[in-house]
């Protein structure tokens, strides 16, 4: 969280999951940034994060239902911006952190069969990056 100070008033600044899964407020901020650095590819990269969000969101939804229900999806999205701020260095709480854990369950159960087993190396490879990301910031 950082804060803006306006005529003495400070003002908490804090981005929350719902925001982004929501809106196209992280494709829009995302090219914006891409255009600063010159660079024109970035949309198809946003489009992706996106719906990263949103799907890991919605599964949280469905997976919550039989065992601890919750009332809608803005509520898990509140769960887990709680457990991205409860990350550290040494241990990421990061999107693609709960993506792996829900995926995980999902092959354990037999969903999705060998598709979900080919993309173990895939999410993988993510998951590194995003880590390898968090680092050099």
């Amino acid at each position: 969280m950082t804060t803006l100070k306006v005529n003495g008033t400070e003002y908490k600044i804090k981005f929350g999951y719902n925001s982004f899964c929501d809106t196209d407020l992280l494709d829009r901020t995302s090219e914006i940034m891409g255009i600063l650095r010159g660079d024109t590819s970035t949309t198809k990269d946003n489009e992706f994060t996106r719906r990263l969000f949103s799907v890991t969101r919605e599964l949280l939804f469905e997976g919550f239902k039989k065992y601890n229900p919750v009332e809608n999806l803005e509520e898990v999205g509140n769960i887990l911006d709680d457990y991205f701020d409860e990350g550290t260095a040494e241990e990421t709480h990061g999107l693609m952190d709960v993506f792996g854990i829900v995926a995980s369950e999902l092959l354990a159960e037999g969903f999705f069969g060998d598709l979900l087993t080919k993309s173990e190396k895939a999410i993988a490879q993510i998951t590194e990056r995003q880590k390898k990301k968090a680092q050099k910031k």
